[in-house]
């Protein structure tokens, strides 16, 4: 059977994953691309449906609901729809890592992606969602991340108390910090980045036992956050 109305039932509640309240609600997100999918299983993620395109060809072995052009339309985030879209369960299984990287206010969608693969890359294995921080399930941060998602564990938290249970030395960005050296730190490290425009907020900041500046030769007055957290973590990772 062929789902061919935007207003079915199923559509319609599924159509609620494109809203950040929606996700949190189901404990649900939503992946579009063939790609995707395929990291998704390879990393044993709980898919539970899959939506496709009719008259695609799609070689899951996986619940699968077949809808028309106008119908994917609606579930799809992109100008051109992929012609696959899965139904994924959230993951909340914390990893067990002394690298952690903690976000305070990061706005950008593609900041926050670049982020989580980069932090994938140095094995920065779990990643803490601050206040104000934007969402990590949103389609532009899974689209930016590629796949990374189901590679590390993502948690909203209050950094503050985090930090208060960290066993282990929290650093971060600031200008007033000492310059970034050579040296390693091979106990356990908690990297805080902030927004794009502000930094990291004062609060976290002054719980913070470790601060440092990126030394900058050139002309520029600041890096992307992106940028900066990718320096921080390939120098302190393990």
């Amino acid at each position: 059977m062929v789902i061919t109305s935007k207003d079915n039932k199923r559509i319609k509640a599924v159509r609620k994953l494109l809203t950040k309240k929606g996700r949190l609600k189901a404990n649900q997100f939503l992946i579009e691309g063939e790609h995707l999918i395929e990291e998704a299983l390879k990393w044993n993620a709980n898919i539970l449906e899959l939506f496709v395109l009719e008259n695609s060809e799609f070689n899951f072995d996986l619940k699968t609901t077949v809808v028309t052009k106008d119908v994917m339309k609606s579930l799809s985030t992109l100008v051109t729809p992929p012609g696959i879209i899965a139904v994924v369960e959230m993951n909340t299984q914390t990893i067990d890592s002394n690298r952690i990287l903690a976000l305070d206010g990061v706005q950008d969608p593609g900041n926050l992606g670049t982020l989580i693969r980069t932090a994938d890359a140095f094995n920065f294995k779990r990643i803490l969602i601050g206040k104000d921080t934007v969402d990590p399930y949103s389609d532009k941060v899974l689209r930016s991340s590629q796949g990374s998602h189901f590679h590390v564990s993502i948690e909203d938290t209050d950094l503050i108390e985090a930090i208060n249970d960290f066993d282990g030395i929290v650093l971060t960005t600031d200008l007033q910090g000492e310059l970034l050296n050579k040296n390693k730190i091979t106990g356990p490290l908690m990297i805080v980045l902030g927004n794009e425009g502000q930094g990291v907020s004062d609060d976290v900041l002054s719980h913070a036992n470790y601060k440092v500046k990126i030394d900058m030769p050139g002309h520029a007055e600041s890096l992307n956050v992106s940028v900066a957290g990718g320096i921080l973590m390939h120098q302190y990772s393990l």
